[in-house]
């Protein structure tokens, strides 16, 4: 039996077929056993490459970097290699199947899409030629407790990677992966930019704190250590939509606007609330940083608003694209709600009579709507202590081997406290700390790191301690090239042991260094402690001659195989 050039001697046992992506060059497909060795081809078993740290029982899409860095090396084998075929497969006798074969799928077709200018239709087309009636793929689901109430469809993740392409934010001659690794990590600030270019560029990052601390082994920050970082990258305006944990004033002060926006953690904004935040994003003369509890739900669900208001993008759109910039974001019945204020959003556009009126009825230029800071709400009144949500106590969530599934009878109520008294953001930052630790059985990760060069901390002698509350050092200066990479500098988010930790564990590509939206800065505080990439690409057998990665085209092509 022959299916597409492949003879059963060659193949084992398939789950769903094999799909040709690039005819005659790439294929994609799921074994229960690894090929047999064949000299014509080369086997990439993705599970081994990428991995994904869940919150719960999220699975993907993969992050921002590990796509980057994933079709990259797809591309460079293409381009040096091009009469070898490629057979990119996963594992279909692991419990999580269903989970790796989705997103090996969906690293595929975005290959298509980013460097072979495929439309998002034409590339789930040719991607879904790897199904049949037992091998569907599955959806992604949230980061919610409980089971999904929504699944995200592999073709509207690919839809949202190429309305990224579309409003230029996604371009890889202009991303640096290592940066983008470096900034999402809790001790750097955790931060994620969602819409890095165009005339409003909006950040999501976790919610600051009064002071610089470590709570429960998790790290927070204060405003004063994002001071920086924020200038250097026109950040004008941060958008609140937690219950106050520091002062305003500790902004406002340094001459950045800040606006408060509240609404409970793990609910949905009301349509105030929403074109508020809209008439903020738009009349910001900078940069919007926004941020909830975890930056993730609340801080989504805006952002998305916002999105579907100004490009005309769909619910769905929205949330794969948010995730692969930021994964974990949007959560439980936000993701309907989104659905459902699809059409609020796009009556709200710049071509729209309310917007020319103004969204409260009152003409622009109105002494009462002048100013962004008549938006900020009495968020310093609220206390959310005495408001236990009616003391629902929440279970600790059931992992399932169909846990990508919708199953109704399972919902969780995302606004309630725990019997610890902790919010669905407290939930979610502890999930993180929990990763640090399995960050360290990772063998892939040390092997990696054994290689690397160790660049040298000024000064070690104190640093973040492991008590909770403890407050954070002064200042240390980092000398490593890993870090300074685009010859700007500016005074530093967070630990110079963590920028030392974080560098032992990068992975080389023998890629050439690219820049992007964020400015790399010195870190600030020293011993912190490694929360991991929620996505981690784990590089093997790459290409071994830096002459040969140098001479990749940098504008993506067609390859010449590739024929509907």
């Amino acid at each position: 039996m022959v299916q597409n050039g492949f003879t059963s001697k060659q193949t084992p046992k398939l789950f769903g077929k094999i799909a040709p992506i690039v005819n005659d060059v790439l294929y994609f497909a799921s074994f229960e056993q690894p090929p047999a060795s064949n000299p014509e081809f080369r086997y990439i078993l993705i599970d081994e490459r990428v991995h994904y740290e869940p919150f719960y029982s999220d699975f993907g899409p993969l992050n921002l970097s590990v796509l980057y860095r994933f079709c990259k090396f797809i591309h460079s084998l293409l381009e040096t290699k091009p009469k070898r075929k490629i057979l990119c497969w996963t594992n279909a006798s692991e419990e999580n199947r269903d989970e790796n074969r989705v997103n090996g799928a969906y690293l595929l077709a975005a290959y298509l899409v980013i460097y072979c200018k495929v439309s998002a239709d034409q590339a789930y087309l040719r991607i879904r030629m790897a199904e049949d009636e037992e091998s569907e793929f599955i959806g992604f689901r949230d980061a919610a407790m409980g089971e999904p109430t929504y699944l995200l469809h592999i073709h509207d993740v690919l839809r949202g990677i190429e309305k990224a392409i579309e409003h230029g934010w996604l371009n890889f001659d202009d991303f640096d992966p290592d940066e983008y690794e470096y900034y999402e990590r809790v001790e750097n600030g955790d931060l994620n930019w969602i819409i890095p270019t165009g005339k409003k560029q909006i950040l999501s990052f976790c919610g600051p704190h009064a002071k610089s601390v470590i709570e429960n082994g998790y790290p927070y920050h204060a405003p004063e250590v994002y001071f920086n970082y924020f200038r250097t990258h026109d950040v004008t305006t941060i958008v609140r939509l937690n219950m106050k944990m520091y002062e305003a004033s500790k902004f406002t002060e340094a001459g950045f606007q800040h606006v408060d926006l509240f609404f409970i953690d793990g609910s949905t904004p009301s349509d105030e609330i929403i074109e508020k935040f809209i008439k903020v994003v738009d009349d910001s003369p900078g940069a919007v940083a926004i941020h909830c509890k975890a930056g993730l739900g609340r801080t989504g669900t805006l952002i998305a608003c916002w999105m579907m208001k100004e490009f005309g993008l769909n619910a769905a759109e929205c949330m794969a694209w948010l995730r692969i910039c930021r994964p974990g974001s949007v959560i439980g019945p936000q993701q309907q709600f989104l659905v459902r204020k699809q059409k609020f959003c796009w009556k709200m556009s710049n071509n729209n009579l309310i917007m020319q009126i103004g969204l409260t009825g009152k003409k622009q230029g109105d002494a009462t709507e002048g100013k962004l800071n008549n938006l900020t709400t009495k968020v310093d009144e609220i206390r959310l202590e005495n408001q236990q949500n009616g003391n629902i106590v929440i279970t600790s969530p059931r992992r399932s081997r169909n846990s990508s599934k919708c199953i109704v009878g399972e919902i969780v109520d995302e606004t309630a406290t725990d019997e610890h008294g902790r919010t669905q953001g407290d939930r979610l930052l502890e999930m993180k700390v929990r990763s640090q630790h399995a960050a360290h059985k990772n063998e892939a990760t040390e092997k990696a790191a054994s290689s690397r060069e160790k660049p040298r901390v000024a000064n070690s002698s104190t640093g973040y301690s492991s008590m909770s509350n403890t407050k954070l050092p002064s200042t240390y200066s980092l000398h490593s090239p890993h870090i300074r990479r685009s010859g700007k500098s500016s005074s530093a988010l967070l630990s110079g042991q963590a920028a030392l930790n974080q560098a032992l564990l990068k992975v080389q590509m023998n890629s050439p260094r690219f820049s992007s939206p964020t400015t790399p800065i010195k870190s600030m505080f020293n011993n912190s402690p490694i929360v991991p990439p929620r996505s981690t690409y784990v590089a093997r057998n790459l290409l071994t001659s830096n002459k040969s990665q140098t001479n990749i085209q940098r504008t993506p092509t067609v390859p010449a195989a590739f024929r509907d």
